[in-house]
């Protein structure tokens, strides 16, 4: 029986991530795996597969692998970034060119994401400076608002790592408090929001949201009207919004009947943002596409790259999913790991299992987060729901993700986290130096050659 536990618990400090690269062992070459990771193709080998996660190293019969589900590939336009984003705001979709957009002597607010949406926004917003400079816009004129939500403020090296150095010293900056800015009323949505924004943004002449399209859990996808809600949102204008994960139309990669993504499209209509320019990154975050126009319909388009990209076939379902983390900063707590395990739990078969490989390098969530609260609190879906219900709190989302993912399939965390820390939270972990022994036990448990599927990069595909 497996230990909750090792005693030497000296592994914190090691240099793994998460993320996932597959190998296999004998006459299987590098090429041959990349082929095969390329091509999404399942695994049909005598031999032994081996998966080496940072310092982590597992090995599965690949007899027993039935698909490795993975991000696809997708040719760009163009093999340069920049040449992907001037093409874009070249042919804006149902919205004038951003240069002819622009009046000198107007305020312009460019609302980008904050640090923990990686989406490419260091390349794209000099390149929305640069077409506003040439349309007669100073610098002194354009604010940019960081789209932080209910996120902690960022450090000054995070928002050069966003927009970069030279931009942050020359533009005036503003940080999102959802808790302590002010804010003006802008309406209410027909399920009885009341919307509240950012005085910055309200105050504006010229709204333009910059940042990048994914899927995501809630809202089907991210980018677009997300950077107004719940980007730039009053808190109570958010948590309204979020606590109608306890539908199941709110669902990643779907719009049609999601009440989350028709109530903030609501929100953002009472804005009435100027312009859009979102990318689309691959799974090693490189840009491969972007889109800029009228903030609603570029969205919609860019969506699309975003669906071959990331959406990938399910040939059956599995009785073991291992997913990957996909590194820091996708792994970087609980909270954003949580992502991996819901994507997993499309591709498993009720009952089975979901072991998620995760470093979690800085715990369970940010600090202030009740999320760990939650999980102490309630260890049911039906108990979750229903305090979801009476009283939302986001940290009460992570935690319903999570006893969601938990009451289709036994889930096993592997991180960094201490495993007595989970198992007091209702969630069963160990550490990343038992992962073969955990692997052998499931399998055991299994009946011994379990169905298997593998997600290196769980927290970007989407089984559909």
């Amino acid at each position: 029986m497996l230990p909750p536990y090792g005693p030497d618990r000296d592994h914190r400090g090691d240099n793994w991530e998460g993320s996932v690269c597959l190998i296999l062992k004998g006459r299987f070459f590098a090429r041959r795996v990349n082929t095969i990771l390329q091509k999404g193709e399942g695994l049909c080998l005598s031999t032994a597969i081996g998966m080496v996660l940072g310092a982590l190293h597992m090995e599965l019969p690949a007899g027993d692998i039935v698909q490795v589900l993975i991000p696809k590939r997708q040719q760009s336009l163009f093999s340069d970034p920049a040449a992907i984003i001037r093409h874009a705001l070249a042919n804006p979709i149902d919205a004038s060119l951003l240069g002819e957009l622009a009046v000198p002597g107007e305020r312009i607010c460019l609302v980008v994401n904050d640090i923990t949406r990686p989406t490419g926004s260091e390349i794209l917003v000099p390149f929305l400076v640069e077409e506003l400079n040439r349309a007669g816009v100073p610098d002194g004129d354009i604010t940019i608002v960081f789209a932080n939500g209910l996120h902690r403020p960022m450090e000054r090296q995070e928002m050069e790592q966003v927009i970069g150095r030279e931009l942050l010293a020359r533009l005036r900056t503003v940080q999102h408090h959802a808790v302590t800015g002010e804010f003006v009323y802008r309406g209410r949505t027909s399920r009885g929001n009341a919307v509240y924004i950012n005085r910055e943004v309200a105050a504006a002449d010229r709204v333009i949201l910059v940042g990048g399209i994914c899927l995501h859990h809630l809202a089907g996808y991210g980018g677009g009207g997300k950077s107004i809600v719940p980007g730039v949102a009053r808190a109570e204008t958010i948590l309204f919004n979020h606590r109608m994960v306890v539908d199941s139309g709110a669902a990643a990669g779907s719009t049609t009947g999601n009440p989350v993504y028709a109530d903030l499209i609501e929100a953002c209509t009472l804005v009435d943002p100027d312009f859009l320019c979102n990318v689309i990154l691959d799974a090693e975050g490189q840009i491969t596409a972007a889109v800029a126009g009228h903030w609603r319909t570029a969205h919609a388009a860019g969506c699309a790259p975003v669906d071959k990209l990331y959406k990938v076939p399910l040939a059956e379902r599995a009785d073991l999913v291992i997913a990957g983390g996909g590194g820091f900063p996708r792994d970087i707590d609980l909270r954003q790991s949580k992502k991996a395990y819901y994507n997993a739990a499309r591709a498993v078969k009720p009952g089975g299992v979901i072991i998620t490989i995760a470093a979690c390098s800085r715990g369970i969530s940010r600090e202030g987060d009740p999320f760990e609260d939650w999980l102490r609190r309630y260890w049911t879906l039906a108990e979750i729901r229903t305090a979801l219900v009476e009283e939302f709190s986001i940290g009460g989302l992570s935690a319903y993700r999570t006893r969601e993912v938990q009451a289709r399939a036994r889930l096993i965390l592997i991180s960094d986290i201490d495993p007595v820390r989970l198992s007091v939270l209702h969630v069963e972990a160990y550490g990343s130096h038992q992962l073969q022994q955990v692997i052998d036990r499931v399998r055991a448990d299994l009946g011994g050659n379990p169905r298997i599927i593998l997600m290196p990069h769980a927290a970007l595909t989407l089984p559909v």
